[in-house]
């Protein structure tokens, strides 16, 4: 089997195999990602990364070893796993991990135990904050069991596990259904993206690869590796971080450049800036981004780091005649809304191009006797619209118990709908591991277009409430559903139903893996020595805008006027709009037409910021790659990003070996942006 043979199609023998073994591995894998990423963030200060990007490196790191190990065994034994069962682990992987930290349960932990405890006469949360909140949803705090979360439990003393039980019953029926919510999405849209529309999914191709080229009990390693350019992607990164290492049993040993390093890079050390008033730019080559990121099209990488180009000028421009335009290094003010709008026109567009698969998914639903073929879907679309149905009705209800006006709730649950879905196709389009949208979920998209008085204190506060799962950076569970998606393509179709129950089983497992041991390091070492700042305080300053929100709407000093309000910024959003409309026009008019709208729909955000000179860099490597050798040249060169993947994951869990057995207390930036 060679690396230019078609990627995730298992060979007909292989079809009759059960996935029992590939599930069981699957929930493995989960359970050990979940235990590693956990205690690397909570104990281990400075440690790399795990879970920020859509691609989290413990996926990789576990997914590496597991493929690794699982070469060795069928070389040993002659028992190998085939592609399709490698292509169940990796989407039981990505939907698990999806569930860590900034994806959903550093913020719900965080969001629980802090309304009582850090309740203070200063925030005033006991009068503007405790009156608004759903008792239900919180652990109480007799017989201080959430102080001893935070503090840690005093000797002798039983973990009051009691105390969170009935909460978590509650949350765990909203995970359920926002889980159900956006697989159903993910399957409406999965067949347009991938057959109809050739979606690229850049940022699954390496893993996918990999999935697809395993051990095959002919070597003690995976066939992915045997091609001389994978070795050298791979000692060039594995060996500059094993190089960096040294630094750190010799403090003057110099280092490769390869990473953030230091608390200056994350307080503008790195930035460089090109004239006043005008944003600078992130002077940093991330390895890991490219990775991923040269396995996109040439115009998607053109575009993003173009319109990052125009961010600049136009927003130093536009700082220079009085406008508020930028932060200064990010998007503010009226290009905010530009970007905002790009990105609204995006999804309508997405949702617009998938109108005949929509009504192809409702059609069937309705009439089991349409000619509409959904036999190779991980549900069946009658499955589907019966589980949007279900899960919709059940969070409306969630929301208005919880204090929610009901015409904005339903707002809020499309709006959130609307973000994810946009960013699951932008990250589907670019690949980037780093990839954030201009809005945080649907309550950031609904509430600047509502009147400012419409928006009742109860609302408000249950919108905060129900950020942990519709209104989140990453995108909650969509985004990684949409991957996983791609990922279904490499298992047998008659496997693909059981594939949606494996996945399902490891999000619940890994939701409860993670919820228990957060609470158990909590009472044994205190919350607030964790290190790390989404488990420890991320509720906190969103409780407290909450509370000064509905203290100025209780005294009449809206603090949310309608955006029509705004001339300014409505007339930069309609900008954006149409320059995203013109984009889709002039790309499907002119084949060769070189910007992609995802480009102008990130522009200026926080994350295509940090990664725009990366970028930059990729586009360079493969437009000069196409242009001199054509497309088989992009196809040879293939395994050399792959092992500079495989090198950089193998190089993190060197550094990560040697900081637990040497450096516990101490830890260092390998893989930081």
């Amino acid at each position: 089997m060679t690396m230019q043979e078609p990627l995730g199609q298992p060979d007909s023998p292989e079809r009759t195999r059960p996935m029992t073994r590939a599930v069981l591995l699957g929930l493995g894998l989960v359970v050990g990602i979940d235990v590693l990423a956990i205690y690397v963030k909570y104990l281990l200060p400075r440690g790399p990364m795990m879970a920020y990007s859509h691609v989290p490196m413990v996926v990789l790191i576990g997914f590496v070893l597991m493929i690794l190990a699982g070469a060795v065994v069928a070389r040993r034994t002659r028992q190998a796993l085939s592609p399709s069962e490698w292509h169940t682990i990796l989407a039981m992987g990505i939907v698990g991990a999806a569930v860590l930290f900034y994806g959903y349960s550093g913020y719900l932990i965080s969001y629980m135990g802090a309304p009582h405890y850090f309740a203070t006469g200063e925030n005033e949360w006991a009068n503007y904050l405790h009156p608004y909140i759903a008792e239900w949803l919180f652990p109480g705090n007799e017989e201080q069991a959430v102080t001893w979360f935070w503090e840690g439990l005093p000797r002798g003393a039983q973990l009051p596990w009691g105390k969170w039980l009935l909460p978590l019953f509650w949350w765990g029926g909203l995970t359920v259904a926002a889980f159900v919510l956006y697989a159903c999405v993910t399957t409406i849209f999965r067949k347009q993206w991938i057959h109809y529309e050739k979606v690229a999914f850049p940022a699954m191709a390496p893993l996918v690869e990999m999935a697809s080229h395993p051990g095959d009990g002919k070597g003690f390693l995976p066939a992915f590796t045997r091609n001389i350019l994978f070795w050298i992607g791979f000692w060039i990164v594995f060996g500059m971080i094993a190089w960096n290492c040294v630094n750190y049993f010799i403090p003057t040993f110099p280092q490769f450049p390869i990473y953030a390093q230091g608390s200056a890079a994350h307080q503008g050390g790195r930035w460089i800036w090109i004239g006043r008033n005008f944003p600078p730019i992130y002077g940093i080559l991330d390895i890991f981004t490219i990775c991923f990121s040269y396995f996109a099209t040439v115009e998607v990488l053109f575009s993003i780091w173009f319109f990052d180009l125009l961010f600049i000028l136009e927003g130093g421009l536009l700082n220079r005649i009085g406008f508020v335009a930028t932060s200064p290094y990010y998007y503010s003010g009226v290009c905010f809304w530009q970007t905002k709008g790009a990105f609204f026109f995006l999804v309508l567009s997405t949702i617009w191009a998938a109108r005949s698969q929509i009504r192809d998914v409702f059609w069937k639903a309705l009439d089991s006797q349409a000619p509409v073929d959904d036999r190779d879907e991980p549900l069946s679309y009658r499955t589907a619209v019966a589980g949007l149905a279900i899960s919709l009705i059940y969070i409306w209800v969630w929301l208005i118990r919880i204090g929610f006006d009901p015409f904005q709730a339903v707002l809020l649950i499309f709006g959130a709908i609307f973000t994810y879905l946009g960013l699951a196709r932008i990250l589907s389009d670019t690949g980037l591991p780093y990839v954030n949208a201009p809005v945080w979920g649907g309550w950031g998209l609904v509430s600047p277009f509502l009147d400012g008085e419409s928006i009742h204190a109860s609302t408000r506060v249950a919108a905060r409430t129900s950020g942990v799962l519709l209104s989140n950076f990453k995108g909650s569970f969509l985004p990684a559903l949409s991957q996983a998606g791609r990922v279904a393509e490499g298992v047998q179709v008659e496997s693909r139903r059981q594939l949606t129950g494996a996945v399902f089983l490891a999000f619940v497992t890994s939701v409860v893996t993670c919820v228990l041991m957060t609470l158990y390091l909590g009472y044994r070492h205190g919350a607030l020595n964790f290190t790390g700042w989404v488990a420890i305080r991320s509720g906190n300053p969103h409780y407290d805008r909450t509370a000064k929100s509905v203290r100025s709407f209780l005294m009449q000093d809206t603090d949310a006027p309608i955006f029509i309000e705004h001339p300014d910024e409505f007339a930069f959003f309609v900008l954006g709009a149409l320059a995203t409309a013109l984009l889709f026009l002039l790309r499907r008019r002119f084949p060769w037409w070189p910007l992609h709208p995802a480009g102008l729909a990130i522009s200026g955000s926080f994350l295509a910021r940090r990664t725009s000179l990366t970028i930059l860099v990729a586009w360079l490597i493969k437009w000069i790659t196409v242009k001199v050798g054509g497309a088989s040249s992009y196809q040879k060169s293939r395994p050399l990003f792959l092992g500079l993947l495989v090198g950089y994951v193998m190089g993190v869990v060197l550094s990560l070996f040697i900081d637990l057995i040497w450096f516990p207390e101490q830890g260092h930036m390998v893989h930081r942006l």
